[in-house]
């Protein structure tokens, strides 16, 4: 129970940050034209670093004293390859919900 307590607290804080953020936006962080922007900058920051060799996990910097890397990062692109189909999904659906105002 001790270990549940820190885990719990750390959870309520995150849903509750979460909330402000909703809320603080005007209800919009779930709208169809605001995932489409921000899947698309993510998937556009994951496919260009993974094609110039910058790697995105602080861990292997960590290890390697270093970020850059002497080839092509193969599971960044595919992170933003499917981030770019997640971003394609959301541009439809919010270029629909636009058509109907």
């Amino acid at each position: 129970m001790e270990r549940a307590i820190p885990i719990l607290v750390v959870i309520i804080i995150g849903a509750g940050w979460q909330m402000f953020v909703y809320r603080l936006s005007g209800r919009r962080a779930w709208d169809p034209l605001w995932l489409a922007f921000s899947t698309t900058a993510a998937a556009l920051v994951f496919v260009i670093a993974g094609a110039i060799g910058y790697a995105l996990d602080p861990h292997d910097r960590f290890v390697t004293h270093t970020a850059w890397t002497r080839a092509i990062i193969w599971r960044q692109i595919a992170v933003g390859l499917a981030m770019a189909v997640v971003a394609g999904y959301c541009w439809r659906k919010s270029l629909r919900h636009a058509r109907l105002r």
